[in-house]
């Protein structure tokens, strides 16, 4: 009997799978996202590459471990540094990196989560505070989704029962005209009816929460409120520069953590409360309230067995101290309402 033909058929099966899976092999081990490279051509130099792709000299020189005077070669693959990462020169300490950036030494501790006095490294990698790198973004995608319609937000207002889908930010990421209006409704005081116009800045900031958590529900649990009850007159909630808000899906570690990367602003974490502060100023600043709804502040720690009595998120928290004497209080009868499912009963303007 002639095995011949069907000797052939199992060793050309046999080639093609492996083929097949080589393949998949290689497009598994391609990083998520790579940094951009120019291939150098003849007569241009680093002041020539810098300014093409609008990066400092300094930084692709240390990017590719070169002195910002070195003669580039033609053929030469240079790195471009993403916008928003730094590449430690030789010499410079975290403080020089943040001072030469405009930041604070925690902030940026915080964004690249480095520990105190640690040593950097020549031609290190470092996110500035309120950035987030191509990796980054990647990690998230795959954690969270991709956001359908990038700077479209689905909000929800559980106090009101109003459901809101709005786009935020323009295609440069800035605030639009017509979101502020809108903004300015849904984020009123409830028990007054009272408005404010949200501060611009703060409604980027939370354009980039939706996007980075795959554009789920956005739960506002208080927005703009007078001075009152727990609420000071230097409160931001009273100025539009501040929201309460929890985020469908994700834990409120993780949305504390992720808004503690942005610069210039104030992240309150509640343990025994179901959401996150988020407002805008001029000196980064968080802390950890540990007190239940309606209760007056608290900022140290309970004891171990009250401790354990914690909302969701409390779990393997520890406290904060402010950075900035200038924590934000809770309003009592916002604080825990019932949250709705995610609804898109409101169409995108």
């Amino acid at each position: 009997m002639d095995t011949g033909p069907a000797v052939t058929r199992i060793i050309l099966f046999t080639l093609a799978l492996s083929s097949l899976l080589l393949t998949s092999l290689t497009l598994c081990a391609v990083p998520a996202a790579a940094d951009r490279t120019h291939r150098v051509r003849a007569g241009q130099s680093l002041a020539r590459v810098a300014a093409r792709y609008r990066v400092s000299v300094q930084n692709l020189a240390a990017a590719n471990d070169l002195e910002r005077t070195a003669s580039l070669r033609p053929g030469q693959v240079l790195t471009i540094p993403e916008a928003g990462v730094i590449y430690v020169r030789r010499g410079q300490t975290l403080s020089h990196v943040a001072r030469e950036n405009d930041v604070s030494v925690a902030a940026l501790r915080r964004a690249n989560r480095l520990r105190a006095g640690a040593t950097l490294s020549v031609g290190q990698r470092l996110v500035l505070p309120g950035q987030e790198s191509a990796v980054e973004r990647e990690e998230a995608a795959r954690r969270w989704g991709r956001p359908r319609n990038p700077g479209v937000a689905k909000l929800y207002r559980p106090a009101t029962r109003e459901h809101l889908r709005l786009r935020l930010v323009d295609r440069r990421g800035r605030s639009r005209r017509a979101a502020v209006r809108r903004l300015s409704t849904l984020l009123r005081h409830r028990r007054t009816g009272q408005t404010l116009e949200p501060d611009r800045r703060l409604i980027e900031l939370v354009s980039r929460v939706s996007d980075h958590f795959g554009g789920r529900q956005l739960n506002i649990l208080s927005g703009f409120r007078p001075a009152g009850g727990y609420t000071r007159e230097s409160s931001r909630h009273t100025r539009g520069e501040a929201v309460d808000l929890r985020v469908t899906g994700v834990p409120n570690t993780v949305l504390r953590d992720y808004c503690m990367t942005f610069s210039s602003v104030g992240v309150g974490y509640y343990p025994r409360s179901t959401f996150v502060h988020l407002d805008v100023r001029t000196r980064s600043a968080s802390w950890t309230d540990w007190s239940r709804p309606g209760q007056a502040p608290q900022y140290s720690r309970p004891a171990r067995g009250e401790e354990a009595e914690g909302a969701e998120g409390a779990e393997g928290s520890s406290s904060e101290e402010a950075e900035e004497a200038e924590p934000e209080e809770t309003e009592p009868d916002e604080a825990e309402p019932e949250e709705a499912a995610p609804e898109e009963a409101e169409p995108e303007s």
